[in-house]
């Protein structure tokens, strides 16, 4: 048995005659993974909602990997590394390059916006209001577990968070329907600040707490009342491209330098 086994494994070795795969080759093939996943999952970002871009990574990932385990026969187990990078550019395609894309071009902020016309724009995700203001009677504050998800059966919830709330309405007297408010929250000995400086945020069009007994009608839409966004989202576009870069670099670095660090004693 002993024998065969050896035999079997001399069977198995390489033929001389046939060429390594160069590196040129591993390399671009490797950075076509990487930049082609992150480039297709752009409008995932910019358009979709987060949960529906987090299943696009998943269930696309799919035929990248398998498309990488077919290529490993001729490039080697090596470009299943490019293959866990390029779901690293995916992952910052949809949470930052693809959200400040999306926020520069409009595609999903809206400026400028009545309060009472609020309900004809709930497809985007930021939306910044005009002729408002905060209702200093019609306020309040609460402590609720966040709620991270709702699942059949029950709930996922996360700490304890404070939240505070003020109704927004409209300087013209129309009435908003559905209500309407701003809402900021932090940790429980964090008082956050409804300033009326601010004029809008991130469409909140489910609750992310989890209380009955609360002075809110079913159907009420809630603003995550933040400043303007312009500069953080340039800044996340920005690192969002540098994080790109990176991952070239590695990339790189894997293909060219493989023995890097091995040297050391």
């Amino acid at each position: 048995m002993f024998v065969g086994f050896v035999e079997n494994q001399n069977r198995k070795k390489p033929d001389p005659s046939e060429e390594p795969t160069s590196s040129f080759f591993v390399f671009w093939t490797g950075l076509s993974f990487i930049c082609g996943f992150g480039i297709f999952l752009l409008p995932f970002g910019a358009f979709f909602p987060l949960s529906v871009s987090v299943w696009a990574i998943l269930i696309l990932f799919l035929p990248v990997l398998f498309l990488g385990i077919l290529l490993t026969k001729r490039t080697g187990f090596k470009i299943l590394l490019a293959v866990f990078l390029s779901l690293l550019a995916g992952g910052n395609s949809v949470l930052f390059l693809g959200d400040s894309i999306g926020y520069h071009f409009g595609i999903t902020s809206k400026m400028e916006v009545l309060p009472e016309e609020v309900s004809q724009y709930l497809n985007y995700r930021y939306l910044f209001l005009r002729d408002f203001y905060l209702d200093d009677v019609e306020k309040g504050e609460f402590r609720s577990p966040l709620l991270v998800r709702r699942r059949s059966g029950g709930a996922v919830y996360g700490p304890v968070i404070r939240f505070h709330y003020k109704r927004i309405r409209s300087i013209s007297g129309k009435e908003i329907k559905p209500p309407l408010y701003a809402i900021c929250y932090s940790k429980e000995d964090i008082q956050c600040n409804l300033s009326g400086l601010f004029s809008g945020g991130v469409v909140l069009k489910e609750p992310i707490w989890d209380m009955a007994e609360l002075p809110f009608a079913k159907d009420s839409l809630f603003l995550v009342w933040r400043g303007p966004l312009d500069a953080e989202m340039f800044n996340k576009g920005i690192y969002s491209c540098l994080f790109f870069l990176f991952l070239n670099l590695v990339w790189a670095v894997i293909v060219y330098f493989p023995g890097l660090g091995e040297k050391e004693s």
